[in-house]
């Protein structure tokens, strides 16, 4: 129905109640308001229509206009949620005149049979709202007025009126209050790289924040040049960042790592349909994008590290060329751009290394990392390469990851050089400490001295030079049952821990009575493999032994049952499932017969003799 129509129709349902639209009613203290908001940047708000009546209201037309079609959009009037919608309004048509600045909406509370008379009952209640939209980012803070206008929007022109007791009410009768739409200036938008360190050898990750308090962004376009010679762009990546996280459907990134020395990225959250409206929210340091690079000469110890300007550049990468920009609301806005550095970390100037992981090495000569069962105990060991010197003692801190602390925790004194190089060299002075205390602010450490000559005769005990991994020591950790199979739990080398003493512990080793401390340590993990338990003859694993066991047994080798662990039906633990492990525990149930081999019958456990049976699903898997 077009609103020409519903002008007419209030008008028809007024004279169907048989009083005359002309007749006005007497208006009182009633009151209709337009309520007030505020933008910042582009962004929008939702105003609300208000009335203070004397009487039940059964319809009413609003128009009303506002002061800058350039900077503001009403896009959407509704009565939805309002106390209109509540009282069951049956014909509702609202128009926009976006060029003209203003919107009307007609309401007839009861337009169609059986004509139950429904109204907007006397008092407050929010009768309509309407969505404005901000245009354009303002620079100073402007007021938009909405108010209620006659006589200027629709074909033909609506005035704005109740209607009560089948009598119009015009808006002159009332106390009426204008809207205030306030723009204010958002805080400026901005880009900023932020600073990356990169280890020799290694890549880093600079950070993009954007800053975007115009509004929600639709899309962008980043340009960065670095230093060619100094650094290498390897990549430019969305990982962990709000631009995926938000489903972005164009990416295109550009790397120049021959001729200039830059990369850009451009972005379209919503670019195919169909057409959902993804964008980043309003946040000040919104992550949206990462810039990887490596060094390509980096420094040596004893020099400093070297830092690089990574720069925002406008107009230099691309056909045709690029500018950093953000799109919010349609419209392309230049932010504030703030560069970044690369520092270039020194690399390591000695060629030691800590190892840890399994007593065995593998076949290519490489230390492995530890596989262990749940609720078990797991052998760590300690192993150093050095080429060019003669050690002389060593210094091992080591900690748990946060992950790790969970699951994994050392073993009291259980650092130990028996059976190593050390063994054969001779050490005088061992010295261990572990903190298995997470929530005492530095973590689960421990902390290992070592010196091969500390007593007289003092006979300048070392150990040999090695191009590969030798023994130091191995110590004991214990798995907690909580452990999830096929999971790796980590144990680094970390500097700067205590262990259960006052000072804190950096990896050392020591070489012609001086301290090396900047070498490479390789962390490694205790791999949770799976060890089901299981009650020996307990063939359906419903952790008990009775006559269903002795059924499930011969389902086992004559009706083709599946059973979850055959050592359990392997009641006698010959390493077979045949007729004698039913008769076997048939006589145990009913004979007196000897009791099942271990595990069992009473308590689970893993299998202590060795077979080819399997048992893949025990009575404690993995969690």
């Amino acid at each position: 129905m077009t609103t020409r129509n519903l002008f007419r129709g209030l008008w028809a349902v007024a004279a169907l109640i048989g009083i005359g639209l002309s007749t006005p009613t007497f208006a009182g203290d009633q009151s209709v308001a337009i309520s007030n908001g505020t933008i910042a940047g582009i962004q929008s708000d939702t105003l609300s229509v208000t009335m203070n009546t004397d009487a039940p209201t059964e319809g009413f037309v609003l128009a009303v206009g506002y002061d800058d079609t350039s900077l503001v959009s009403v896009t959407d009037v509704s009565v939805i949620g309002t106390d209109t919608a509540a009282a069951g309004a049956e014909l509702v048509v609202a128009e926009i005149f976006d060029a003209e600045g203003g919107f009307t909406l007609g309401v007839v509370l009861d337009s169609t049979g059986p004509f139950d008379g429904q109204t907007i009952p006397a008092g407050a209640s929010t009768i309509a709202t309407f969505d404005v939209t901000a245009d354009a980012v303002v620079v100073v803070q402007t007021d938009i007025t909405f108010d209620f206008v006659d006589g200027t929007f629709n074909d033909p022109v609506l005035n704005n009126i109740l209607v009560q007791g089948g009598a119009s009410v015009s808006f002159d009768d009332l106390n009426t209050t204008p809207g205030i739409l306030t723009l204010d200036v958002p805080p400026p938008d901005s880009l900023t790289i932020e600073d990356v360190a990169i280890a020799a050898g290694e890549t880093g990750c600079a950070r993009i924040l954007m800053n975007n308090q115009s509004g929600a962004v639709q899309g962008f376009v980043l340009s960065i040049a670095h230093p060619l010679a100094a650094v290498t762009l390897e990549a430019i990546t969305l990982t962990d960042t709000v631009t995926d996280a938000a489903g972005a459907e164009f990416v295109v990134s550009e790397i120049d790592n021959d001729v200039l020395g830059g990369g850009t990225l451009a972005v379209v959250l919503d670019f195919n349909s169909p057409f959902n409206g993804q964008t980043i929210p309003v946040a000040a340091d919104n992550h949206i994008a990462n810039f990887c690079y490596s060094c390509n000469n980096p420094p040596v110890l004893p020099d400093p590290p070297v830092s690089f300007d990574l720069e925002f550049v406008n107009g230099v990468f691309g056909t045709p060329a690029l500018d950093n920009v953000i799109v919010v609301g349609g419209l392309s806005l230049f932010p504030e751009l703030i560069n970044g550095q690369v520092t270039c970390l020194p690399s390591l100037p000695e060629d030691t290394e800590y190892f840890c992981g399994a007593r065995e090495l593998d076949e290519f000569g490489q230390v492995q990392d530890v596989i262990a069962n749940p609720d078990s105990i797991a052998e760590v060991c300690v192993f150093y390469i050095d080429p060019t010197d003669n050690l002389q003692g060593f210094q091992i801190a080591m900690c748990l990851p946060k992950d790790s602390e969970k699951i994994l925790e050392f073993v009291e004194e259980s650092f130990t050089v028996e059976g190593t190089i050390l063994d054969e060299v001779g050490t005088e002075f061992l010295n261990q400490s572990q903190d298995n205390d997470p929530n005492d602010g530095d973590g689960v450490e421990q902390t290992v001295g070592i010196l091969l000559d500390a007593l007289p005769p003092f006979d300048d005990q070392t150990v040999p030079q090695t191009a590969f991994p030798l023994l130091v020591g191995c110590f004991q950790v214990r798995v907690d049952k909580r452990a999830k199979c096929d999971t790796c739990y980590e144990i680094d080398f970390c500097d700067g821990v205590n262990g259960s003493e006052a000072l804190p512990v950096d990896n050392v080793v020591v070489a012609n009575f001086q301290s090396i401390q900047d070498f490479k340590t390789n962390s490694c993990a205790v791999c949770v493999e799976a060890n089901p338990e299981f009650i020996r003859s307990d063939c359906n694993l419903d952790e008990k032994v009775n006559i269903a066991d002795a059924a499930a047994m011969l389902g086992a080798q004559f009706q083709n049952l599946v059973v979850g662990c055959q050592d359990a039906c392997d009641a006698n633990d010959d390493g077979k499932v045949n007729l004698a492990d039913t008769v076997f525990t048939l006589n145990y149930l009913f004979k007196s017969g000897d009791l099942p081999p271990d595990p069992g019958p009473m308590v689970a456990g893993p299998d202590p003799t060795a077979d080819e049976l399997g048992c893949e699903m025990g009575l404690n898997p993995c969690l």
